[in-house]
């Protein structure tokens, strides 16, 4: 009698924990995704409790991303996306920032991967109490975060557009991301336009690629965007960022070129760039400004010799056309323009030596003006201070509004400078974006229509 009472009671005892400690469950939302300089990562998330919560203490939670234990810093009432309401059923779960995170692409292409796994738990020994409940866990897990994950880049509006192959019968589309605040749009003024072109390493048809591989965002981020003025005064641009499917230095055969041969997308290019400037009368066609990293700096530099005195001005980025395949004639055309070269001594991707140095001495040379170039010794982070990056990482100083002087022009040998990237203050501007803002075109070429289709 005494052991049938024995486990009566362990039962009863069982039941009343069971009924004070209970699981949570919460269904995982979205993923939220920031760039930096040289990685990606997820800084918030967004669950769904099964019941309604008063704000929890952010302490008591614990988040695993990909494998990382990541601090939970805030915790905020908000909708399904991860906007704030203050009734929202749904909460935002801030993250402190973690080594080791970029979330990467497939092995497959240039698309992201959806493989990545975040936890939210309670931490060992912590509960959370709603009303009369009392939770000692939290049930909320999933593999495919990236599946539709948050970032900077849904400020910006998606297309498409097709135009002709260059050196070969055919069409090709491109992909393109434009950010369009609504302050520019409606305030009936003249807006200046930023361009850029992708690297190597983000083409594709996901043009958030193009956007958060290499910190492209920065662009409509403020530090940036404060720089740059409307036709009525209003601080602001419009920034355009263009993906070709493979690479801007990709031939008609198939091939890979240096300046050699054509690129198959120089026609569809500059289609595309009139298009958008046509589609767009408010943009200021004096004031276009052209740039890109690597592959995207030849491409530049291609656009450049090909439609002079198109572009206010350009800033190739590590910019991979080889000097030796510019002619004189070219360097004439190039000493007319108004460019910023920005690179890395150090690069063994894009040697300068063989690149942007020769033509920038020959620019110099030829009786250029304003041409500049700001040669860096190496490529310092300054997301994690201290950090020495990869040398071809030259675009972290643009987008970290890092880009402050220039190289003397000179045809004498260059001394590279981390100091800003040279010694000398172009036109006696602060950086890179305010010499930019400055440059404006007095006989612009007139974009002509040309023979494409736009998709949306």
């Amino acid at each position: 009698m005494n052991k049938i009472r024995l486990i009566a009671a362990l039962a009863a005892c069982a039941a009343t924990l069971s009924a004070n400690a209970q699981t949570l469950k919460m269904e995982p939302q979205v993923a939220g995704v920031t760039t930096y300089e040289a990685t990606t990562a997820v800084n918030f998330v967004v669950v769904k409790p099964e019941i309604k919560l008063d704000i929890p203490d952010p302490s008591v939670l614990s988040v695993n991303t990909n494998g990382i234990e990541r601090n939970v810093l805030s915790v905020y009432p908000c909708d399904s996306r991860g906007a704030f309401n203050p009734d929202g059923e749904y909460l935002a779960l801030g993250l402190e920032k973690a080594s080791g995170r970029g979330i990467g692409l497939t092995k497959a292409g240039n698309i992201w991967k959806e493989e990545y796994s975040v936890k939210v738990g309670l931490k060992k020994g912590k509960t959370l109490k709603v009303g009369k409940q009392k939770f000692t866990a939290i049930e909320c897990e999933t593999n495919r975060a990236l599946k539709d994950f948050l970032s900077e880049a849904d400020y910006f509006n998606k297309g498409c557009f097709t135009g002709k192959a260059t050196g070969k019968v055919g069409d090709i589309t491109l992909t393109y991301a434009a950010y369009e605040p609504w302050s520019l749009k409606n305030d009936g003024k003249a807006n200046p336009l930023i361009i850029w072109l992708h690297g190597g390493g983000e083409g594709g048809i996901d043009v958030s690629i193009t956007l958060l591989g290499n910190e492209v965002v920065s662009l409509i981020r403020p530090q940036i965007q404060s720089h740059f003025t409307t036709e009525g005064g209003e601080g602001g641009a419009y920034v355009l960022s263009i993906q070709c499917p493979t690479m801007w230095m990709g031939t008609a055969n198939g091939g890979f070129t240096h300046g050699d041969y054509p690129s198959v997308y120089s026609d569809v290019l500059k289609s595309c760039i009139d298009d958008y400037v046509m589609q767009h009368p408010d943009v200021d066609r004096k004031r276009i400004y052209l740039g890109g990293c690597s592959n995207g700096g030849y491409m530049t530099m291609n656009m450049l010799m090909r439609h002079p005195r198109y572009f206010a001005a350009a800033y190739p980025t590590c910019e991979a056309y080889m000097d030796q395949y510019i002619s004189d004639n070219e360097i004439k055309v190039l000493a007319e323009e108004n460019i910023w070269i920005v690179q890395s001594f150090d690069d063994t991707t894009v040697d300068p030596k063989t690149h942007c140095i020769p033509t920038f001495q020959r620019m110099v040379k030829a009786g250029a003006k304003n041409v500049w170039m700001s040669m860096f010794e190496s490529v310092e982070g300054m997301d994690t201070p201290g950090q020495k990056l990869y040398g071809h990482f030259s675009w972290c100083y643009l987008f970290n509004d890092a880009v402050t002087m220039s190289q003397e022009q000179s045809e004498a040998d260059v001394k590279p400078s981390n100091n800003g990237g040279g010694s000398v203050a172009p036109q006696g501007h602060a950086n890179i974006f305010e010499w930019m803002n400055a440059q404006v075109l007095t006989a612009p070429e007139q974009p002509r229509q040309q023979p494409g289709q736009r998709g949306r």
